[in-house]
């Protein structure tokens, strides 16, 4: 009897969570401050680029995502900075009606003109649903070697 008590409750999480599970797909406007650092480039500017995602809310708290992120594709000087990354993180979000505010970590391979480095991000962000559709802000900061945080635009649909 205690037993069927205990598992129970457990139960019924796995079926909430079950029940709520919605996959996405989405894109993001990203305006990136960078740094590039090496024997023939040593400056700092601000760019912008996007990124391209997919995703699966696992119940109303928790996510994971993967995708990719263009930060950076110009020329300073002589020298072609760029910097772009595959990217997977978990994110955990607190719904509030419509709204909903989250956070975010994730681990990236960077790839770019002063080499490639597997590295974690972190983020903070709010969002907006309406009906299929979110809109999200989002501040995140990498542990790159060359993007040193960036700013983010958010569009995403929920089948």
């Amino acid at each position: 009897m205690k037993l069927n008590k205990f598992i129970l409750p457990i139960a019924a999480i796995f079926f909430v969570t079950q029940a709520s599970a919605d996959p996405y797909i989405g894109a993001s406007y990203l305006y990136s401050e960078y740094q590039a650092e090496s024997d023939n480039t040593d400056f700092s500017d601000e760019n912008s680029g996007y990124s391209l995602y997919i995703g699966y809310q696992i119940n109303d708290l928790l996510s994971v995502e993967a995708g990719y992120a263009d930060f950076v594709d110009t020329h300073k000087g002589f020298e072609h900075i760029y910097s772009d990354a595959w990217l997977a993180s978990t994110k955990l979000t607190l719904p509030i009606t419509i709204f909903d505010v989250y956070g975010r970590l994730g681990i990236g391979h960077f790839q770019s003109n002063l080499g490639d480095t597997d590295d974690i991000y972190y983020g903070v962000g709010t969002g907006v649903t309406l009906g299929p559709v979110r809109v999200a802000l989002e501040y995140t900061m990498y542990e790159a070697k060359i993007v040193d945080n960036s700013y983010a635009l958010s569009a995403e649909f929920r089948f």
